[in-house]
């Protein structure tokens, strides 16, 4: 290997350990060890200056800043948002059975208020006697008059010899008694005519009417309190009673009754419910095209149309069959009377209209 062949770098190297040894005064000459050079220098390149060299940065973690303490100040302090609390969650470990909650309590509706009534069926020159005990006899205590309301049921009736039944109540003039015939649940005008169930009573009325099921007008009809019927409002009221329903249609002979007088030659009439009333029902009743609520219906007539007193206190439907076109006085009015009694509808009276001369 010549000289010239080696690198400056490394001839020099030579020339300085030469020196050294020399120095030393060695008897022998050392053997040159010569280090294999791991990488070697291109010589075409300038030699790299060593402040140049960035070493590389190694990643380091960031740790975040220490928590900062601030300190509450008196002004500019944000009004904190309300939070709806919440539940704590139970430990994960161990798991905790869900804890069973109360049941819900239903909500019990409010009770209905008592129901008030006034007197009914009461003529304008007569009252209606508030009596110490369930008895006819007993001593008065008061009167009422025929439109006197305000009244309240203080307790249970009693029944009385013949069906009817006295009910204990407390008026304007003392607490006492009174037959339960001459008291009707008060109810407004706008809520009677507006209530579905006093139509569908009507609807049934008709039913038992076109079918003759006198079980079906037993149905409608207060047991105790009977169904009042009138032919024309000026005649005397006719009342059947507990009982007399179921053979109302099947009547005999032996069951006619006086219904008033005729209006034109002022004969008696006289008969069964079938012979007198049964005709009228099926011709105006079921044949009826007009009706109204709490207003009287009728064609020409010279005489009064009007209810009778004391039954202005129970509301009413008017059922309507106009005359025909050729025969205007040939008309017939039915005013159903309805009545609430302890809650529920009755058909209370029936009364028929037709041309008076």
């Amino acid at each position: 290997m010549s000289v010239k062949s080696l690198s400056l770098p490394f001839v020099l190297a030579l020339l300085v350990f030469a020196a050294l040894l020399s120095a030393c005064g060695g008897d022998a000459p050392p053997d040159l060890v010569i280090p294999t050079v791991a990488a070697t220098a291109d010589p075409n390149l300038p030699p790299t200056d060593v402040a140049a060299v960035s070493p590389t940065a190694l990643p380091t973690q960031t740790l975040p800043p220490p928590a900062t303490t601030v300190l509450a100040t008196a002004t500019n302090t944000p009004t904190p948002t309300p939070i709806p609390p919440s539940a704590t969650p139970p430990p994960s470990t161990p798991t905790l059975a869900p804890t069973a909650l109360p049941p819900t309590a239903t909500p019990v509706p409010p009770e209905a208020a008592a129901p008030v009534y006034r007197v009914a069926f009461v003529a304008a020159n007569d009252t209606l006697n508030v009596r110490r005990r369930a008895d006819a006899d007993s001593a008065v205590i008061g009167q009422l008059p025929p439109d006197a309301t305000g009244i309240t049921v203080a307790g249970e009736g009693q029944g009385v010899r013949g069906g009817g039944l006295w009910l204990p109540v407390e008026t304007a003039v003392g607490s006492g008694y009174v037959n339960s015939r001459f008291l009707t649940e008060a109810i407004g005008r706008e809520a009677f005519c507006a209530d579905p169930a006093v139509n569908e009573l009507l609807t049934r009325l008709q039913t038992a009417i076109a079918t003759e099921d006198a079980a079906l007008l037993g149905q409608l009809v207060h047991p105790t309190r009977g169904l009042r019927l009138r032919l024309n409002w000026w005649n005397e009221e006719v009342i059947v009673r507990e009982g007399e329903i179921d053979n109302v249609f099947r009547d005999r002979a032996r069951d006619a009754v006086n219904w008033g007088t005729n209006e034109g030659s002022g004969e008696t009439i006289r008969g069964t419910f079938s012979d007198v009333m049964l005709p009228f029902l099926t011709r105006d009743l079921l044949g009826a095209t007009q009706w109204a609520c709490a207003e009287l219906l009728y064609g020409p007539t010279a005489g009064l149309i009007t209810l009778p007193e004391g039954y202005e206190a129970v509301h009413f439907y008017s059922a309507y069959r106009p005359a025909p076109a050729e025969q205007e006085f040939d008309w017939g009015t039915w005013a159903v009377g309805v009545e609430r009694w302890q809650g529920r509808y009755y058909v209370s009276y029936l009364i028929h209209y037709r041309y008076e001369i």
